[in-house]
């Protein structure tokens, strides 16, 4: 819907968007600050069916994040320090939804001993494994990677369904997601998955 707004109304509206974005990165990073938040992976998540609902994207969001959860605990054993995660919905120019996630990580070594795991890996890495030429982060990200796209059906199995990476700059990251206050695709921050986000 576009909406036919005189020059000082765009200015006006323009100003307002910068100043929630501006205050909301702020927040945000209060947040990870007080609660000594500890991102190491920022993931895209693209649907091959997408949702154009952000209501029934929240849904989803729910199983998406039991699914990561599993992924790290497996056996329905949550401890109370485990990692945490913040989801930020997104729209394509299609009207379809996609998702930023916001993960710690985990002492990878300590992850892998604690618990019989069932991880999927490439022959590739593998070998790297074997050779002793690996990084265990690495291993880690390949093996969630695959986690997701099996257990979330509507992800699809292709290359550009799950991009995973480090996390690097906070700042940048949280910039990133908040990107969305300044278009007018969401109703104020419905953007930010609040129930499923540990906020």
């Amino acid at each position: 819907m576009k909406y036919d707004l005189s020059h000082s109304h765009r200015t006006k509206r323009k100003n307002i968007s910068v100043s929630r974005s501006q205050t909301t990165e702020e927040w945000l990073q209060d947040k990870i600050d007080t609660n000594d938040i500890r991102f190491r992976y920022f993931i895209t998540l693209s649907f091959n069916k997408a949702q154009t609902q952000v209501i029934n994207q929240y849904l989803d969001n729910r199983h998406i994040k039991r699914v990561i959860l599993d992924f790290f605990y497996p056996n329905g054993k949550k401890p109370s320090n485990r990692v945490r995660v913040w989801f930020f919905v997104e729209r394509h120019i299609t009207g379809h939804l996609h998702l930023h996630l916001l993960l710690e990580g985990v002492d990878g070594l300590k992850w892998m001993s604690s618990n019989n795991r069932k991880i999927t890996i490439s022959k590739e890495t593998l070998f790297n494994i074997v050779a002793r030429d690996f990084c265990i982060d690495d291993v880690i990200t390949e093996a969630l990677t695959n986690h997701l796209k099996t257990h979330i059906r509507r992800l699809g199995k292709g290359k550009q369904s799950v991009d995973m990476r480090r996390f690097g700059d906070i700042k940048k990251r949280v910039h990133y997601v908040n990107k969305s206050l300044n278009t007018y695709d969401f109703n104020n921050w419905e953007y930010i998955d609040f129930e499923n986000s540990d906020l």
